[in-house]
């Protein structure tokens, strides 16, 4: 198999992994779609920088119930020599095609071996190529002190996917990994290495949504745990796809609904200042599928609207749907040179003014709707089932 060849089946296996689904200017990219490369970004506000995106290794001797490359599935495998890391990165990275990397790999052997041939690639790129761009490296479960401290040396990102929000939900569909042990001590290692003044890019990880019959609130309360006690710079959240072959193969797929209003309500904990117990979820632990988190915590908490423009603080400001931090910024700055009076200076800003006039008063001057009328807009509507037609 040439090198082509292997790098047309890793790219598609990388696919499964950090962050499988990226936009860039409304046109979603896979890594195929775009030489293998694929924004990454730590922000939606934030220009997407691409990176070339390759597993060094799809053979892999776990079995984890949800992955199209566990080791009883009978798939075409490939692996890449550190070598062949730099033969396939540097001629798009010269050529302007890509401005990182992101490298990961399956459990080809065992984690120490399937690491160190991992690592090797990205020295050998650092030292015989002397390349010293944006490198972000995903690690193994159970990854040894050493290699940890080797890729803190060499990347400028590490990740780790939890996949699951707790031990009890990992031993659901990864049996193999120990959640305590192989996961959160290791990233509790990271976190050392980052108040170091390594990884400045810091830490990342991932939950596969829908795999483990987690909730929502689960989800969440593990990210702001990790977000708080560990640092960590971004958690992702990806949505679960039945594969063929896997013992999940007739499990439900998980909508993408679910999945953006996950990191919607992330963005909540991470920028807007809410806490996790003040999300909104359902008794079941869910958040509200058809309503945006902000505006369905807005909704439930009509006491705290409207709130006066001209005066609100930051803090009262980031809780209005419709208004985000850099919004708020320029409100504050605006007002100072003249008054928000009317619905023209409102939509000025960027904002979704259909949601803000809802929930803000300009003046004293309420342009929004009565609160009988808002709650019906925003209720819940009936899933209507289409016939089939004959």
């Amino acid at each position: 198999m040439d090198l082509d060849d292997k790098l047309d089946l890793l790219a598609d296996a990388a696919q499964y992994d950090l962050c499988a689904t990226f936009a860039r200017g409304g046109r979603r990219f896979t890594p195929k779609a775009a030489s293998w490369a694929a924004p990454e970004a730590d922000e939606p506000d934030r220009r997407a920088r691409p990176v070339f995106r390759v597993l060094m290794s799809s053979q892999c001797a776990w079995n984890c119930a949800y992955c199209p490359l566990r080791a009883a599935n009978d798939v075409p495998r490939a692996a890449l020599e550190p070598e062949d890391l730099a033969r396939s990165f540097l001629p798009r990275y010269e050529a302007g095609a890509v401005q990182g990397l992101f490298v990961s790999t399956a459990v080809h052997g065992d984690v120490g071996q399937a690491v160190g041939r991992m690592l090797d690639g990205v020295e050998l790129l650092r030292t015989q190529h002397t390349y010293t761009g944006y490198v972000h490296v995903k690690l193994l479960p159970g990854v040894a002190t050493s290699d940890l401290e080797r890729a803190a040396r060499l990347a400028d990102r590490l990740s780790l996917n939890l996949e699951a929000p707790s031990a009890a939900h990992l031993a659901r569909i990864s049996p193999e990994r120990s959640w305590n042990t192989d996961l959160v001590e290791r990233l509790v290692w990271a976190r050392e290495w980052m108040r170091a003044g390594m990884v400045p890019s810091g830490l990342a990880t991932q939950f596969v949504v829908g795999a483990a019959g987690e909730r929502d609130v689960d989800l969440l309360g593990t990210g702001s745990w990790l977000y708080r006690e560990l640092g960590m710079r971004r958690v992702y959240f990806g949505a679960f796809r039945p594969i063929t072959g896997t013992p999940l193969e007739g499990a439900e797929r998980t909508p993408h609904a679910r999945v953006q209003r996950l990191q919607q309500a992330d963005w909540m904990l991470r920028q807007y200042g809410f806490a996790h117990a003040e999300l909104p979820f359902a008794d079941e632990g869910d958040l509200p599928l058809h309503l945006d988190p902000k505006l369905a915590w807005a909704l439930a908490h009509h006491e705290r609207f409207p709130v006066e423009l001209n005066t609100a603080g930051p803090e009262e400001l980031l809780r209005v749907p419709g208004i985000g931090p850099t919004s708020v910024q320029r409100i504050l700055r605006l007002r100072r040179i003249h008054p928000f009076r009317d619905l023209s200076h409102l939509q000025s800003l960027g904002t979704q003014a259909a949601k803000a006039r809802d929930f803000v008063t300009l003046e004293g001057r309420f342009f929004g709707r009565p609160r009988a009328e808002l709650d019906r807009a925003y209720a819940p509507r009936p899933i209507v089932e289409q016939l089939p037609l004959f």
